[in-house]
């Protein structure tokens, strides 16, 4: 799932951060929630085809909508399970979930460093999901595409 230069992501993204950067931790937390559940149900979304009288289709948005209805921890779970979403992604995205929960429930009790943490927890999750440079590292100042580690029989 790539991000496109008009896709909501960016402006979530950009949001969260302005949030942090004005001090605002509370809200900054809660909209980097937010933009996790987003992620994980978009990844969930992109991923989805339906099989029925013997033909492979998408599904519909109106089916798709029925997900806004679903915990995501159980679709973080799925993901992870169908190795859609690399472990330390999904660990994030339910770090980041529970995190966002405290704050939305009014239990946060450090909000500078709980929004710090929730930008980063953010961050590790993008790098899983969007990020048009999880499959790439830097190696001696050059950006290369990572390589699969060896199979070992």
């Amino acid at each position: 799932m790539l991000l496109k230069p008009d896709d909501v992501f960016r402006g979530l993204l950009v949001e969260a951060r302005d949030l942090f950067v004005a001090g605002h931790f509370y809200s900054c937390v809660a909209m980097c929630g937010i933009v996790g559940e987003r992620l994980v149900k978009d990844v969930f979304r992109t991923s989805v085809l339906i099989r029925k009288n013997g033909s492979t289709e998408q599904p519909t948005e109106a089916a798709l909508d029925q997900l806004e209805r679903v915990e995501t921890i159980g679709i973080i779970e799925f993901l992870k399970k169908a190795e859609l979403l690399l472990a330390e992604a999904a660990d994030a995205a339910k770090n980041l979930g529970k995190l966002r929960n405290n704050y939305a429930h009014s239990r946060g009790k450090k909000p500078d460093a709980d929004a710090a943490e929730a930008i980063k927890m953010l961050h590790a999750l993008v790098e899983g999901t969007v990020s048009v440079f999880k499959d790439f590292e830097i190696k001696d100042g050059k950006l290369v595409r990572k390589t699969a580690p060896p199979i070992i029989p």
